[in-house]
């Protein structure tokens, strides 16, 4: 692991900092994730194994989803109620055994 100092400037409207370059080389134009928290930021490439499931928010919005089911059973329905040929259609080539 390699520490380096950088200032933060401003760049229009926004703050920038610039990236290492061997960092920003080695990305070329892949997309990076850039992780918060109370003590700073991390800024990695992204992979295969970020996922919307890892959004902190994502935590939220599921817990949110099962209270609102669990304060209104009866809005919720048999899947087979929604499932028409559509989806099956759409489906149809999904393997389950990798996704």
């Amino acid at each position: 692991m390699e520490l380096t100092e950088k200032k933060i400037f401003k760049h229009g409207g926004s703050w920038a900092v610039d990236l290492p370059i061997h960092f920003a080389k080695r990305l070329g134009n892949q997309s990076v994730i850039i992780e918060t928290s109370p003590k700073g930021l991390l800024i990695r490439p992204k992979t295969e194994l970020d996922t919307t499931e890892l959004d902190p928010l994502f935590r939220q919005f599921v817990r949110a989803f099962g209270v609102h089911a669990m304060k209104h059973p009866k809005k919720l329905h048999d899947a087979e109620e929604g499932w028409d040929e559509e989806w099956s259609d759409l489906l149809e080539e999904v393997d389950v055994e990798t996704e």
